[in-house]
């Protein structure tokens, strides 16, 4: 079976021409038939991608000579099924909603490299902070991490006030899926009077491709925003599928649930979701389900399991 390509990078910089950036961008990956979503702010990039590694390149090879883009880390991994249904182009007036005077493009933590990042969370004086979301954490994390409890991350800004005596006492090493939040919550805490804090180069999917198999202290899988729900620590695809009325990653046992119906909600959203979207949930797995028995891809239909 032949495989896609993934890749997913982002790029801290002051584009005064982001707009011009995501039309290139457009035509480009229409041309070259790359799938996935482009995000251009005034603040610079984030991206993950699906195609021929030889197409992205290309893509990523335009950003670095017309713009000047860095890019130092690329988070590659394969997949057997397509993991986008379209591509699209959203461009936004800030790169991640945290509210603040913090400026990222000037101050960030210090970055640390993957290889010496078990040396970094294994020292006494370090509190070590996963800055995803609730849903992603308790699928994986880095042993020993402290979990916010937040479920999106305009709701960091709440934790730090709450927790930010004791927080200031220690080191702060932080993580998340591809590193760009840790850029813009690590330039949040330095606003706010912290003095040591550090972040994963290339976060969690970084990590898992640069650090052997036996020396990862790693547990679990990891969410990624893509058809593919989670990868595991080979980055190879994941056990979850994902809940379409509240988006959350389901282990084997929900999908055991009384309250898991598929297509239309899980045990974590069966309370909470209206008749109203129920039911409009369910006339559409009944066409995808129909589309399927015809031996067609329902338009709407994802790939999550």
């Amino acid at each position: 079976m032949k495989s896609t390509t993934i890749v997913s990078f982002y790029e801290l910089a002051s584009l005064k021409d982001y707009k011009k950036l995501g039309r290139d961008i457009e035509r480009l990956g229409f041309k070259l038939k790359i799938l996935g979503t482009f995000i251009s702010t005034p603040q610079g990039i984030n991206t993950t991608l699906s195609g021929s590694k030889k197409d992205l390149l290309e893509l990523v090879n335009l950003l670095r000579n017309n713009y000047g883009l860095d890019i130092e880390c690329l988070n590659w991994s394969e997949s057997n099924k397509t993991p986008f249904k379209r591509f699209k182009v959203r461009f936004k007036d800030q790169i991640l909603p945290l509210e603040g005077s913090f400026d990222p493009l000037k101050e960030r933590g210090r970055s640390v490299e993957p290889i010496e990042w078990n040396d970094l969370i294994n020292d006494s004086d370090t509190l070590l902070i996963d800055v995803r979301n609730e849903y992603e954490t308790n699928i994986g994390s880095f042993r020993r991490s402290i979990n916010p409890l937040i479920s999106n991350f305009t709701e960091f800004k709440d934790f730090v006030e709450t927790n930010s005596p004791d927080l200031k006492e220690k080191n702060i090493a932080m993580y998340c899926t591809g590193g760009i939040r840790c850029e813009i919550a690590s330039s949040f805490l330095i606003d706010q009077g912290f003095k040591d804090v550090f972040q994963l180069k290339g976060g969690v999917l970084n990590y898992l491709e640069k650090v052997k198999k036996e020396d990862q202290l790693w547990e679990g899988e990891c969410f990624v925003f893509d058809e593919r729900v989670s990868v595991d620590r080979c980055l190879d695809e994941g056990n979850y599928m994902q809940c379409f009325g509240c988006r959350r990653p389901l282990s084997e046992d929900d999908q055991s649930s009384v309250h898991y119906v598929k297509g239309v909600s899980c045990p974590y959203c069966h309370n909470i979701s209206s008749e109203e979207d129920k039911t409009r949930f369910a006339q559409r797995q009944k066409q995808i389900e129909l589309a399927e028995a015809r031996g067609f891809k329902h338009l709407g239909q994802s790939a999550r399991k």
